[in-house]
């Protein structure tokens, strides 16, 4: 009984780890809102002087019991080195926690970016850009919420001790990554960024037993997969009050793949006051070894931008198996950003 109970549990462990690892590993519809998220390059490279956003994500709260829930506090800065110069440095923070109420699994992280900004013309509208960002992760499990077939009474409650040796439910390590980003401007009102990036650069171990200080058996290991990324994202205005902003990122971890491709049009309502409207919508597909690529999800997005202020909303319609019976839900997702001390002319790097 001891040995099929511990058995479980380690499955159990492992199976929460590499979970996390892969489908919840800083999963948002709005990545362009927060783009650090997509490539630390991208830090500092903003239309002001200081940047500050919030992200919220509310995932299967219609399709399961308890739901996931994902939120990232992100602050970055433009560093001049001088007062006109044409190069300049970026710097950045992220928290990202993580809610799994299932078992009562989070994660937390705390990454520093940092970035180099290099002007590829004397008009300054092309820039060559490297970044790298250093995190300390951390997760725990509560064991509370999980019981074993030792503690059963016999009767009609899990009332008993555990005669399980558990590992430690608390664990951290660090996470590094790199990114390199390129953006351009292509006409008058009309620019374009991609780039590449690689994060868990060193494959950290997130097995709960391989961090436990007392361990008499030898437990299979979990490590992180590395997830590369690349993006394009262009804004091809017409005038200055209006615009198509299409968008694509591809990301892959370990055996796994998610495309994403996206199309927004910017509205400009008032020149004079900076404010505009983004609507539009896009499809996330998703693959693995054992199959080919299968659209995951639709989602629409809207977003009030007025001067520093970005406000936006986005809905994802789940189209797997998971949302078979509930046609039409999924997660929900609101991001908010201040740009401060704005500079009132169009950004290269894409904001939402």
């Amino acid at each position: 009984m001891k040995g099929i109970s511990r058995s479980l549990l380690t499955i159990l462990v492992i199976a929460f780890s590499v979970c996390l690892a892969v489908s919840q590993d800083k999963l948002f519809t709005q990545a362009f809102a927060h783009p650090v998220d997509l490539n630390p390059a991208l830090s500092g490279a903003i239309d002001g002087k200081y940047r500050a956003t919030i992200a919220y994500r509310d995932q299967w709260r219609s399709f399961i019991e308890s739901q996931y829930t994902t939120v990232g506090i992100y602050g970055d800065i433009k560093i001049m080195p001088q007062e006109h110069s044409d190069d300049y440095f970026g710097a950045a923070f992220s928290l990202i926690a993580d809610h799994t109420a299932i078992y009562n699994v989070n994660q937390n992280i705390l990454s520093l970016y940092g970035s180099y900004h290099k002007s590829l013309n004397k008009s300054k509208d092309k820039y060559l850009s490297a970044g790298l960002s250093m995190g300390i992760a951390q997760r725990n499990v509560n064991y509370e919420e999980i019981y074993f077939n030792d503690q059963f009474n016999g009767l009609d409650m899990y009332s008993l001790g555990t005669a399980e040796i558990l590992p430690s439910n608390n664990f951290a390590f660090l996470d590094l990554g790199l990114g390199v980003a390129y953006t351009s401007k292509i006409a008058e009102y009309s620019n374009m960024s991609l780039g590449v990036s690689v994060d868990h650069l060193q494959g950290s171990s997130i097995s709960f037993y391989n961090h436990s200080i007392y361990q008499d058996v030898e437990y299979p290991d979990a490590e992180i997969y590395r997830k590369f990324t690349a993006f394009v994202s262009m804004e091809l205005g017409s005038s200055e009050y209006l615009a198509v902003l299409p968008r694509i990122y591809w990301q892959n971890e370990g055996p796994h793949n998610m495309l994403t491709a996206a199309a927004l049009v910017k509205f400009d309502l008032t020149n004079y006051d900076n404010q505009a409207l983004h609507f539009g919508g896009g499809v996330r597909f998703n693959q693995t070894t054992d199959s080919a690529f299968k659209t995951s999800a639709f989602y629409l997005m809207t977003a009030y931008e007025l001067e520093g202020l970005l406000i936006g909303l986005s809905h994802d319609f789940t189209t797997t198996s998971l949302g078979a019976q509930s046609p039409g839900r999924g997660a929900f997702e609101l991001s908010i950003s201040f740009t401060g001390l704005y500079e009132n002319e169009s950004s290269m790097c894409p904001t939402f």
